[in-house]
């Protein structure tokens, strides 16, 4: 009896550990699966990415190869190029409705900023993220949606290639900079990833402008 009751615990365990193992080897599939499904849903653009990969022993993750595109009826091939993003988190909650971002890392990503007469480009994708959230918001969904708590979010060594009617069709190069985001989705106990995305691309769009103010191209 006692023998047949282990074993039968034992058999448990192992299925158990095996389901983690599996869960945690199949984390890279289903983190990249969901960015490029969601990603151009959200921002109302192509989104490109190469890798995602994850090692849950020292709680990192890396993605390769992001790039955003744009919106239609601006010429240039898109938007934000991010080469490679690096995460420090909390590995077991991206099994959890919360994800913890400990630290977030975007070195030296190319934007291009392409001006036209109903504004930037990353200013329509920021309109269609802002829809989106409306939409969602406004919606009878019953789903729990998966939220992010990020404590930092670092953007830093980034370039914006500006395009505009005023530039008479040259590209000027200009440094755009650094930026430290802090506890995002802290105090509201999580937000959605269009609602991180909302924040991140309007804090971005406002470092741009900075840089850009002084062409006076519009």
């Amino acid at each position: 009896m006692h023998k047949t009751l282990w074993t039968a615990l034992l058999v448990t365990m192992l299925g158990i550990a095996g389901g983690v193992w599996w869960l945690y080897s199949a984390l890279d599939t289903v983190v990249a699966s969901a960015i490029r499904t969601y990603g151009p849903e959200i921002t109302g653009v192509s989104v490109q990415l190469e890798s995602v990969k994850i090692l849950p022993t020292d709680g990192t993750a890396t993605l390769q190869g992001l790039e955003i595109g744009n919106p239609p009826g601006f010429h240039t091939a898109r938007a934000l190029s991010m080469g490679e993003v690096s995460m420090e988190l909390d590995v077991a909650s991206l099994t959890k409705d919360l994800v913890h971002v400990k630290r977030l890392w975007i070195e030296q990503p190319e934007i291009t900023y392409e001006y036209a007469s109903n504004g930037s480009n990353l200013d329509v994708i920021l309109r269609h993220v802002q829809a989106y959230i409306a939409e969602k918001s406004g919606a009878q969904n019953n789903l729990k949606e998966r939220k992010l708590v990020i404590d930092h979010l670092y953007i830093k060594g980034a370039r914006a290639q500006v395009r505009a009617e005023g530039l008479q069709g040259k590209t000027l190069s200009v440094p755009v900079p650094d930026l430290h985001l802090t506890d995002i989705g802290k105090k509201s106990k999580g937000v959605s990833p269009a609602e991180a995305t909302r924040q991140v691309l309007g804090a971005l769009i406002q470092s741009v402008g900075k840089a850009v103010a002084p062409l006076h191209f519009k």
